[in-house]
């Protein structure tokens, strides 16, 4: 009779686990990636570099540039530099964000997330979460100086309209930001993130107009996800022709991304599981 009622109950039992443990496995997530966004916007240094540095830069090439008139549309260069200067910042607070995982996977703090519950797939999805929330006060922050400071003026739906179009576009940078995390040792992510930033803000067009470089460096730029982001902000509050072959490119460096981030992420979840 026991045998029989536990054959009859354990197959609900189990039902229950399953339909109980996506939603742990969410919640846990969900946690992890308030966790990881709260740590990360404590740090006063990444803070710097990624909202109050762009914002400075921003304010001193307005000075010099920002007064020329430019577009049909009555904007001034210091629009397009606003744009550059929020995309810069974006791309520090995407990349960097991206790299920390290197830093918890050398003190076990992916082993011990993983003992707790927590799959790597849970543990990319949080950190990838965690990245892009931080990259919206690089953006906003940016785009605050331009109309309070600076005497930008934008309307509300080319305002949004530039931010989330360069959000979405910061996408692939963050998964960059992961793959040099999980391939590098601590020692050279540093050095990685920081020359990589440099070389995507010069050929992206975000430090110097894209139409001063030369024609080799021009196709090259048009490559890069830098310039496709700086490019999708200006659409936003222009308005024309959307870029479609910019959501192309920067779509196919998100796949390719997101598969090298896939096998690097399986190698280090082998590895943790082994110490």
């Amino acid at each position: 009779m026991t045998t029989a009622s536990t054959a009859v109950h354990a197959p609900s039992t189990a039902a229950t686990a399953s339909r109980g443990a996506p939603a742990s496995q969410l919640r846990r997530t969900t946690r992890f990636a308030l966790a990881s966004t709260t740590t990360t916007l404590r740090k006063g240094m990444f803070l710097f570099f990624t909202v109050a540095l762009p914002i400075l830069m921003f304010l001193m090439f307005n000075e010099i540039f920002g007064k020329e008139a430019m577009g049909e549309g009555g904007e001034t260069v210091g629009t397009f530099i606003m744009v550059r200067m929020a995309a810069y910042g974006g791309l520090g607070a995407a990349v960097n964000a991206g790299a920390i995982i290197q830093l918890e996977r050398t003190n076990g703090w992916l082993r011990q997330l993983m003992v707790a519950g927590l799959t790597p797939r849970s543990f990319v999805l949080g950190k990838m979460v965690a990245a892009m929330a931080v990259v919206l006060p690089a953006l906003i922050g940016v785009y605050l100086a331009g109309a309070l400071v600076a005497g930008i003026h934008l309307d509300a739906l080319e305002a949004v309209r530039s931010l989330l179009a360069l959000w979405i576009g910061m996408l692939p940078l963050v998964l960059l930001g992961l793959v040099v995390g999980l391939a590098l040792k601590p020692s050279a992510v540093g050095a990685a993130t920081t020359i990589g930033m440099m070389l995507l803000a010069v050929a992206g067009g975000l430090w110097f107009p894209y139409e001063m470089f030369p024609s080799w460096l021009q196709s090259i730029s048009r490559f890069t996800p830098t310039y496709w982001v700086g490019e999708l902000g200006t659409w936003g509050i222009i308005g024309e022709d959307f870029p479609m072959r910019g959501l192309v490119t920067l779509a196919a460096w998100t796949l390719g991304l997101a598969l090298i981030a896939a096998l690097l992420l399986g190698r280090a979840a082998r590895s943790a599981s082994r110490r």
